[in-house]
């Protein structure tokens, strides 16, 4: 006989018999384990805990979405409307300057008007599509060809940052190209193909445009697979102050289509002549907007490219002589700094390393006023020449101090 440990007939169900009269042993309920409830509390407790500690530090503020934001018309890859600090951006190795070998001939603009159809045949031999490597992977834009034996122009972000270099000719001719020189204030570079017998573009004068005035641009919208298209409009503003990153450009505002891709490509009048070359567009998060691109004005640009092709760089940006990092509220406050700019590095060979400013350093005000980002710190430094003296309040070993700096040329500095 089945009997139970009390020596009583053990039930075929003791759950059922259980409640029945004859009562049959019911083995023992299984203790509940409770500490999978005790984990969950204490993870929450561990959560709120760490949520009133950086409370108590100090949380940052809130950060308000920009309703508006320009836009490099360069491919996704690259940085856009970022304001590079002095010295960390390095283009592709630079070729020696040819002094004396690129003149650039501007047109009075009196030429006949053309048909789109014959503007584009005569404009598209000398566009020329770019295409980078970086250590982010590949970027697209546009590049205008400036001489017969090879030299062009680009915009300077499209291939900031570039380890090589390549540029498609409408002949379907691939060039690797090297940098002669460049310029970030105005956004512009210079580069240089090993090639002969090339079609330079004709360049019109842009200070005889008027709003109104038909325009069309070329390039290659969202890479190479579409290169070579054009789109029209018309000059919709002169003169735009635009404000990008630390320095405020003075551009042509057109409402021909651009897109990522078109950066460094041409603006052209109805004479076919180039009148500008494309740089950026305006867009939004929140509201669309459509048809508000911009162009540096030829007739500026000009002089800039000349001295690019010379000497490889402008002369006269001034610069500190030091890269700043801006650190964020929460690191500033942890480590009990007065401000957010962080000196990260400084060149050996400028006068604010002679005045004893060293990486580690922050810079708290330049002009007896305060700054906390590169935005702020840069206008006010780009208000000096080069040769000009600043001062900066600069928290250095544990205190505040006044120093007098001398700006360089940033030339000097790349």
């Amino acid at each position: 006989m089945d009997l139970d440990p009390r020596g009583e007939k053990r039930c075929e169900s003791p759950y059922r018999d259980y409640y029945s009269t004859g009562g049959c042993y019911r083995p023992p309920k299984r203790r509940r384990s409770y500490g999978w409830l005790a984990a969950v509390l204490g993870f929450f407790l561990l959560c709120a805990a760490a949520y009133i500690a950086m409370d108590r530090r100090g949380a940052p503020p809130e950060k308000t979405m920009p309703q508006r934001e320009l836009e490099q018309v360069t491919a996704a890859v690259l940085p856009t409307d970022t304001a590079i600090p002095e010295g960390t951006s390095a283009p592709a190795p630079s070729a020696e300057p040819l002094a004396g070998e690129f003149q650039m001939t501007i047109s009075s603009g009196s030429e006949r008007k053309m048909e789109l159809p014959d503007i584009y045949k005569k404009v598209i031999p000398s566009v020329v599509s770019i295409t980078t490597l970086t250590s982010g992977g590949t970027a697209t834009g546009t590049g205008i060809i400036l001489s017969e034996d090879g030299y062009l122009v680009t915009n300077y972000h499209v291939i900031s940052g570039a380890e090589e270099i390549k540029a498609l000719l409408t002949s379907g001719e691939e060039y690797s190209a090297v940098t002669v020189g460049w310029d970030e204030t105005s956004d512009l570079a210079v580069l240089k193909i090993d090639a002969e017998d090339l079609t330079p573009a004709e360049f019109g004068s842009s200070d005889s445009m008027e709003v109104g005035d038909a325009v069309v641009a070329i390039g290659d919208p969202l890479g190479t697979e579409l290169r070579g298209t054009m789109t029209d409009g018309i000059i919709c503003g002169i003169q735009r102050d635009v404000h990008v990153g630390d320095r405020t450009m003075s551009l042509m505002q057109t409402n021909a289509a651009l897109n990522s891709g078109n950066s460094g490509g041409p603006l052209v009048n109805m004479a076919g002549q180039v009148i500008g070359i494309n740089t950026m567009k305006l867009k939004s998060n929140y509201t669309p907007v459509e048809g508000i691109g911009f162009a540096i004005p030829v007739t500026a640009a000009g002089p800039i490219l000349e001295e690019l092709a010379e000497k490889g760089y402008v002369s006269g940006r001034p610069a500190v002589g030091f890269s700043l990092e801006v650190l964020s509220d929460r690191l500033r406050l942890f480590y009990d700094l007065p401000g957010n700019l962080y000196i990260r590095q400084v060149a050996e060979n400028s006068d604010a390393y002679a005045q004893g400013i060293r990486a580690g350093d922050v810079i708290v005000a330049i002009e007896g006023t305060e700054v906390s980002t590169l935005d702020e710190f840069n206008t006010i430094k780009n208000q000096f020449e080069a040769g000009d003296t600043v001062t900066l309040t600069v928290f250095h070993k544990g205190g505040e101090m006044d120093v007098r700096v001398t700006l360089m040329d940033r030339a000097d500095l790349q």
